[in-house]
């Protein structure tokens, strides 16, 4: 197998991908930095140099790349053409519940490699690894382009990150960007200064 020499680092910085202020993330919980991974993966020569290097912490066969929000079904459809494997992405419902959309379908026997492009604490993998298993298929593991986690996460199953980043993130309530007065940006405002 090819070494991939991808520097994901260098290419967050230089897309300015890494963002710091006072960010409250789709989770509730603040931040001081926000990775914009979308800045990177609208190039396609770059989405397809990360697929690889996705694909390849992940040697053995899958037969679907499962995103694990609708955001990342770009990621999801690299990283399956790389595989030469199916691409579907997971959706909500009304009540918060992960769930296929789209005719979308895990068939029992199938073998799923998920795919994110951040992760923080783990919760999405935990509920995309419970809708696969009760379809009857395996999870392979969750291949993510950032983990920014502080290292210690709920999941049984392997997670392979490109890039290991660590953030500390808070509660509102004990947020203290919040205590020292420092605006709140929201991460929806960003992505609308983006477009």
């Amino acid at each position: 197998m090819l070494r991939n020499n991808l520097d994901l680092l260098s290419l967050l910085q230089e897309h300015g991908a890494i963002v710091e202020g006072h960010f409250v993330m789709p989770s509730g919980f603040h931040s001081q930095t926000y990775i914009q991974t979308s800045l990177l993966l609208q190039h396609p020569n770059l989405a397809q140099k990360i697929a690889q290097a996705m694909s390849d912490k992940f040697p053995a066969k899958a037969d679907v790349v499962m995103a694990l929000t609708p955001s990342n079904s770009v990621l999801a459809q690299e990283v399956a053409r790389v595989r030469g494997a199916r691409a579907i992405f997971a959706s909500k419902d009304a009540d918060g519940n992960m769930i296929l959309k789209h005719n979308f379908v895990i068939k029992p026997g199938e073998t799923i490699l998920l795919v994110d492009d951040v992760t923080v604490g783990g919760r999405k993998v935990l509920r995309a690894e419970e809708m696969v298993k009760a379809a009857g298929a395996k999870v392979l593991g969750i291949a993510v382009m950032v983990d920014r986690s502080m290292g210690i996460l709920p999941l049984e199953l392997p997670l392979r990150a490109l890039l290991s980043y660590p953030i500390q993130t808070f509660t509102a309530e004990n947020c203290p960007l919040c205590a020292s007065g420092i605006p709140v940006n929201e991460v929806d405002d960003l992505n609308k200064e983006n477009n």
